[in-house]
């Protein structure tokens, strides 16, 4: 078993954080939050754009975001469909606050991207990487770069050169492209790859030999380490087996599933491989059924409450995505949850709901399964909009036929991934 700790403080200086039982805690590494991220957080607007991206969906009523012609487009407002720009690769993926105030984009106070320290080869080096249930890649940055010696101060370096246990996997490549225009791709070598105490020898490395200008002017990981389903892995011609995929296979954990707790600001969280911590929260964890089919950990999601009121939504579905920032919702949803906050309104410039800072956050819980899961309140707000209003962490799908419940909804349970068995478990989350 394994864990990844979010803390920006030493484990053991955390007099409040529970004991726990055979020796975990000796398992529990801190998960970092970047340089770029230390005083503010990715912007609305690029945390918007990112799941455009992703997802490539077209605007609705509400969308203030959509990808057109394989690029990501700002749309001009509520009543006006039609692109505004282009949203350049490098307000998406380099979204430090110098770049931010080019873009004339707002950064916030708090966090919201973190990352993990894995060690690759041997001798290891110590790689930060970016968790995400949304993607099935491992790729780092690597000293096959052109002058890769030039980005050591930013970033650590995997050189399978150095490695006695490194080996490269001729006729394998891997080329991720996104819509913005944003790329990166090179070949694949296997090498022993640990991550949270766990070992995996002969895991596959997606080194990167080539990395558009986006990717190399962004400070804040060393690379991606994807926890989707194995079927969307990018490597050609043939997919290569995920870490956990690997985890299990090897049974190099107890059992076939990962966990994440996703922190408040600053406050714990952590990832852990083979391991559920029972300490995390009393609420008990429910088990509904996985949809693997498109890659994802898609859940069914057909009901949601409005303080204290029951809606259904037969036939909806979410996917559960720590590489996605917002919650997103259909326009129907969007609307009913923001009529019920006096002075909300959609902000055309944003592209996206906002609301009175000072006016009272209502009870919003959506269903996994057929257990319904409170929103803290405390994530309800992305970030200041304009003076005396704050820009909501839940906003429009789309034209998408399901959901997406990223950061916003995660950071209020505790999430067992259980690949094994294909499901998904919750525990709702008091902190």
């Amino acid at each position: 078993m394994g864990c990844l700790q979010s803390k920006d403080q030493d484990p053991a200086s955390d007099a409040s954080a529970p004991p726990r039982a055979n020796g975990t805690e000796k398992r529990l590494h801190q998960l970092l939050r970047p340089d770029i991220y230390k005083d503010t957080r990715p912007s609305f607007y690029a945390a918007y754009a990112r799941a455009a991206r992703r997802y490539g969906f077209e605007t609705g009523r509400y969308a203030g975001f959509a990808k057109r012609n394989n690029v990501v487009v700002k749309v001009r407002g509520l009543d006006d469909k039609e692109t505004d720009h282009e949203v350049p690769a490098e307000s998406i993926q380099n979204v430090s606050a110098l770049l931010a105030r080019a873009c004339a984009l707002l950064t916030v106070p708090g966090s919201t991207e973190y990352v993990v320290p894995v060690k690759i080869g041997t001798p290891g080096v110590t790689v930060n990487l970016d968790f995400d249930t949304g993607s099935s890649d491992l790729w780092i940055w690597s000293s096959e770069l052109a002058d890769a010696r030039r980005y050591g101060k930013t970033h650590t370096i995997y050189d399978p050169a150095k490695s006695s246990t490194a080996k490269h996997d001729a006729g394998l490549t891997w080329n991720i492209s996104y819509g913005d225009g944003s790329s990166a791709s090179g070949d694949v070598y296997t090498d022993t790859v640990e991550v949270a105490g766990v070992v995996i020898p002969g895991q596959a490395v997606e080194c990167a030999k080539k990395l558009s200008s986006s990717f190399l002017s962004d400070g804040s990981n060393d690379g991606l380490l994807g926890l989707a389903w194995p079927s969307i892995n990018t490597v050609s011609p043939n997919p290569v087996k995920t870490p956990v995929e690997n985890m299990i296979e090897q049974k190099l954990i107890e059992q076939p599933l990962f966990t994440a707790k996703l922190g408040h600001g600053t406050e714990p969280g952590f990832y852990s491989f083979g391991y559920i911590d029972t300490t995390v929260t009393p609420s008990p964890i429910t088990y509904t059924s996985v949809d693997n089919s498109q890659g994802f950990w898609q859940v069914e999601s057909t009901s949601y409450t409005l303080n204290g009121k029951t809606y259904d939504r037969p036939g909806n579905s979410t996917i559960l995505d720590t590489g996605t920032t917002l919650l997103l919702v259909d326009d129907d949803v969007l609307k009913t949850i923001y009529d019920s906050i006096e002075g909300a309104v959609y902000d055309d410039q944003q592209g996206g709901w906002k609301y009175p800072s000072n006016a009272t956050i209502p009870d919003v819980s959506f269903a996994i399964g057929g257990t319904l899961y409170t929103l803290n309140a405390a994530d309800f707000g992305f970030g200041p909009a304009d003076e005396g209003f704050t820009l909501g962490g839940i906003q429009s799908r789309g034209d998408m036929t399901f959901d997406i419940f990223g950061d916003v909804f995660l950071k209020s349970v505790y999430v067992v991934f259980n690949q094994g068995e294909k499901t998904v478990g919750l525990a709702q989350r008091s902190d």
